[in-house]
């Protein structure tokens, strides 16, 4: 790759032309439109501070949010999150919110989950006919173990492309795998395996510009290393220190160096946060020469009334690949 190539592939990462900004902007306004639409998801994301909850270790897993749910999270989201189709609002949540539908009653010590993401694509290219194809892109089951402080969670999957930066072996997937030992009725946790990066707002939407941009996402851009989370009333953070994804090779793609935030909420449905990530390759995965790279950001989560909650998060992002000079844009 030529040094000029690497310039026009870094300035397309962090900024774009004109074309690329209006095909975003169509695709924003399409994802905000299907949004709308959707019926709520059965996990709950950094939207829930709507209904006052500016943490989300008490109902996840993960510390800083998103995958497997405790029982309290599984409540919650049924009395929340779920569509109604009776008038009034439950007091008690379903039977069918329990593991597997309410089928499976595991012991405390246990938690049981999973996730499932299929896409069915048309599409209608100039002068043929519609052509139609299922894309399975994610079949994940997820458990964690418990005992006292202890804890070991992990999950594995299936999925139709055997190139995800999440593959053990070929299809088969495992986007987190982590031992950990929480203090103070895991007020503070500390984790050690394959983690997702604690950066900015976390959100399902993993095509998202700012998560692309910024190698942040949950689906597949997880990373191995170390983590300390605290999650108080006030304040919560992550600080994670990279040691590279293992799940692909050579070694000379391996990112190291460190992914954090911290987050304030000065009121029940406010929150607001800073983000900073370093890390450093032999070889960039998608440059294919050594960089390093910068991403550092703002973002807040704000619900001025329920029904209404306003997501925003802005970054500064910086690549310094070898021989070129550093490349500076934003998401």
């Amino acid at each position: 790759m030529t040094h000029q190539s690497i310039l026009t592939t870094v300035a397309a990462l962090c900024r774009g032309g004109r074309r690329k900004q209006s095909i975003r902007l169509a695709l924003f306004i399409l994802t905000f439109a299907a949004a709308l639409t959707q019926a709520s998801p059965a996990f709950a994301y950094s939207w829930m501070i709507r209904h006052g909850y500016t943490g989300c270790v008490t109902c996840h897993a993960d510390p800083s949010g998103a995958g497997l749910l405790t029982p309290y999270g599984r409540a919650q989201s049924d009395l929340l999150l779920r569509t109604q189709y009776t008038s009034g609002t439950p007091e008690e949540p379903a039977k069918s919110s329990g593991t597997a539908f309410g089928l499976i009653s595991p012991p405390d010590w246990l938690l049981l989950g999973g996730q499932f993401r299929e896409l069915d694509f048309y599409a209608k290219p100039s002068g043929q006919n519609w052509t139609h194809s299922l894309v399975l892109m994610q079949a994940d089951l997820a458990a964690q173990v418990a005992w006292k402080g202890l804890r070991v969670n992990g999950s594995l999957g299936y999925v139709q492309s055997s190139a995800s930066r999440a593959s053990v072996t070929g299809n088969l997937v495992s986007r987190e795998h982590w031992i950990g030992y929480g203090f103070e009725d895991d007020a503070f946790l500390v984790r050690a395996g394959r983690l997702n990066l604690p950066y900015g707002l976390r959100i399902i939407e993993h095509t998202m510009f700012v998560r692309a941009a910024t190698r942040t996402d949950i689906n597949d851009a997880q990373q191995h290393g170390v983590s300390f989370a605290y999650s108080g009333a006030l304040i919560r953070g992550e600080i994670m220190g990279i040691l590279g994804n293992y799940q692909i090779s050579p070694d000379a793609y391996r990112e190291r160096g460190y992914s954090g935030y911290v987050e304030i909420a000065p009121a029940e449905r406010v929150a607001v946060g800073l983000s900073s990530l370093v890390t450093h390759s032999k070889t960039d995965l998608y440059l294919q020469v050594a960089d390093t790279r910068q991403a550092h950001g703002v973002f807040s989560r704000i619900s001025p009334w329920p029904v209404l909650v306003l997501l925003a998060e802005a970054d500064l992002v910086v690549h310094s690949p070898k021989g070129v000079a550093n490349q500076v844009g934003y998401a």
